[in-house]
C-alpha cells in the first residue's frame, strides 16, 4: 500500500495498518516481489524472512510513534 492509498484517510495511518499486521501477518505489508529474491528454498526463506522482518518491522514500528520520546533511541538500533 501507499501512503496515499484511500484506506489511510482520516485517523487510520500506514504506521497502524503495519502495527495491526505485526507479527502474524507482517508477509501482508511486505512487497511480495521482495520476498521472492532468494536462492534458498521456499521453506527456508520463509523461516529466515519472517524472522528479519520481524525484527526490521519492530525496529521501524518503535521509530515511528507518535510520540518522540516513546521512539527507539538510535543507540539501540
Amino acid at each position: 500500500r501507499k501512503p496515499t492509498d484511500e484506506q489511510f484517510d482520516g485517523d487510520f495511518s500506514l504506521r497502524q495498518w503495519v502495527a495491526e499486521a505485526f507479527p502474524i501477518a507482517i508477509s501482508d505489508v511486505i512487497d511480495r516481489l521482495l520476498l521472492n529474491k532468494s536462492n534458498n528454498t521456499a521453506t527456508e526463506r520463509s523461516a529466515v524472512i519472517n524472522d528479519l522482518l520481524v525484527m526490521i518491522m519492530e525496529i521501524g514500528l518503535s521509530c515511528s510513534r507518535v510520540s518522540p520520546n516513546k521512539r527507539m533511541d538510535m543507540k539501540e538500533v
